[in-house]
């Protein structure tokens, strides 16, 4: 009895990456790389036109978040089977894309090593996520998520702009923008707004 490939579709706006992901794809047996998307939009249609078995989608995309790519897939096929493959780690990046729907994390420095055993997995009905990745998810475990407020002033701090700019950009009073800060910190364990920062984009909450 013969065994059917698993089809695989490649979301990912580099074209060299993904002519990579193809080769390893094609050196190994029993994978049929059936498509190659760019966009977020053409990754969507794609898998629509396809309906491979295993997705691979990048987080960063020029037109969308490799989130809403995912949660949209799973939207229109429940049942889909999504890997993440990325080049962030952290746990808030990797909750996020769990949240969406994706059964698999993996970073694209272990592309050689674990692909291939990831996509197996995953097509198994297994969750895979990188080992790095499922170490911050289980130090950070209980932990409180940021609101997307408390995110968005965490993002005009990062931009450098003060209290007063942050609320003017966001439509808040400036005590309102610390209030938030002050949650963010309180949740990140931050000692003060630059230690916020490097602890947001350690953990993949801010890019």
């Amino acid at each position: 009895m013969t065994t059917e490939p698993i089809r695989v579709l490649i979301v990912d706006d580099h074209p060299l990456f993904r002519a990579g992901v193809a080769a390893i794809l094609d050196d190994s047996p029993g994978f049929d790389v059936v498509g190659q998307a760019g966009t977020g939009h053409e990754g969507i249609e794609a898998w629509r036109r396809l309906l491979p078995d295993v997705a691979l989608v990048d987080l960063q995309l020029p037109d969308m978040e490799g989130t809403r790519v995912i949660a949209l897939i799973r939207a229109h096929t429940p049942a889909a089977r999504v890997i993440v493959l990325t080049t962030y780690g952290g746990d808030g990046n990797a909750r996020r894309a769990l949240a969406a729907g994706a059964n698999g994390y993996l970073l694209k420095t272990s592309l050689v090593d674990d692909l291939v055993g990831t996509i197996q997995a995953v097509h198994a009905g297994q969750q895979r996520i990188a080992t790095e990745v499922a170490q911050d998810l289980t130090e950070h475990y209980g932990d409180q998520a940021l609101s997307e407020r408390e995110l968005d002033v965490l993002r005009g701090v990062a931009l450098g702009l003060e209290n007063k700019q942050i609320a003017a950009r966001l439509g808040l009073s400036a005590e309102t923008v610390k209030e938030y800060l002050s949650n963010a910190m309180g949740k990140l364990r931050a000692s003060n707004r630059a230690h916020a920062i490097a602890l947001a984009m350690e953990r993949g909450f801010l890019r």
